[in-house]
């Protein structure tokens, strides 16, 4: 099937099983997504999970951990399907924002992010394919903090525009990561919130070489850009699962090397960002998106140099 039709049909399939959660109990979705998940073992993604697993932790037998990767991205699914209905009504909305409210402990690190706000130029917040970076971005708005997100929106892709339409559902604007910067830096000018997601190998933009496990990788050096342009620190966040619940926490804010020059600031800035990436996820593992070529970019599409 020609891949334009096939991400029509995974996206026509997320609608029908979302709308089916209206009429199913929960319980009974979570099961057949976690039956799913087993199925996964014969796939190109357990492949690449075992891969990475063993480039980044060395070898041995890591198929209890690649079967928690699995178990939580079913976990995943379960929860976006069920944010996606917020674009119903009214009603399905307040209730999900109820059920947000509950899901996700905000951390007393939270004061990080209120400190920065006072400062009036906006906070720039980078996180990882780590825990429900979703629920992240909702959860941050529906505590009073708005603003927007920066996604990948490839043409004709009709999953983007599906996760678009979560988040507009929730209050959560998303832009565009290939656009000029200058709507991003309006949301920061404006004294918002920019979520970016900053983990995973770059196509197309601007990125360096770096270490992450101990392994060169091509690592996206765009927020360090925007930090710079904007003066403002980038404000490390994550979302995480613990037990039945997530926790939202903030580390300390990352700032720009003012001693080093231009291009050096911001390498070093990213390698740091990465670092805390990589503490991360060696604390919760089984919940970071390992099925991606994290250090096995294609490179027919190398990203475009950073200046």
């Amino acid at each position: 099937m020609p891949e334009p039709w096939r991400r029509r049909a995974r996206v026509r399939g997320l609608e029908l099983v979302a709308a089916a959660g209206d009429f199913a109990p929960e319980f009974v979705l979570g099961a057949a997504l976690r039956g799913a998940s087993e199925l996964a073992r014969f796939s190109r993604f357990e492949e690449q999970t075992r891969a990475n697993l063993e480039l980044a932790f060395g070898p041995g037998e890591h198929r209890a951990l690649a079967r928690g990767v699995r178990t939580h991205t079913a976990r995943l699914v379960r929860e976006w399907l069920k944010l996606s209905r917020a674009a119903a009504s009214e009603k399905k909305r307040a209730e999900l924002e109820r059920w947000i409210a509950d899901t996700v402990e905000l951390d007393p690190s939270l004061a990080r992010l209120e400190e920065l706000e006072r400062a009036g130029r906006g906070v720039l917040i980078a996180t990882a394919h780590l825990g429900n970076w979703e629920l992240l971005a909702a959860a941050v708005r529906l505590a009073g903090h708005p603003g927007a997100v920066i996604a990948r929106q490839k043409p004709n892709d009709p999953i983007a525009r599906w996760f678009t339409t979560l988040r507009g559902a929730l209050g959560v604007e998303t832009l565009d990561q290939t656009a000029p910067p200058r709507r991003a830096l309006e949301v920061l000018r404006d004294g918002r919130v920019l979520g970016v997601l900053a983990d995973l190998a770059p196509r197309r933009l601007a990125a360096e070489t770096l270490t992450f496990f101990g392994h060169p990788a091509l690592c996206m050096t765009a927020p360090a850009a925007l930090a710079r342009a904007a003066r403002v620190p980038i404000l490390p966040a994550r979302c995480v699962a613990v037990g039945k619940r997530y926790r939202l926490c903030f580390d300390e804010p990352l700032a720009l090397d003012p001693s080093l020059p231009h291009a050096e600031a911001r390498r070093e800035l990213t390698q740091r960002l990465h670092q805390v990436f990589e503490r991360w996820i060696r604390e919760t593992p089984e919940q970071w998106a390992w099925h991606q070529p994290r250090w096995s970019l294609d490179r027919s599409r190398r990203a475009r140099p950073a200046r």
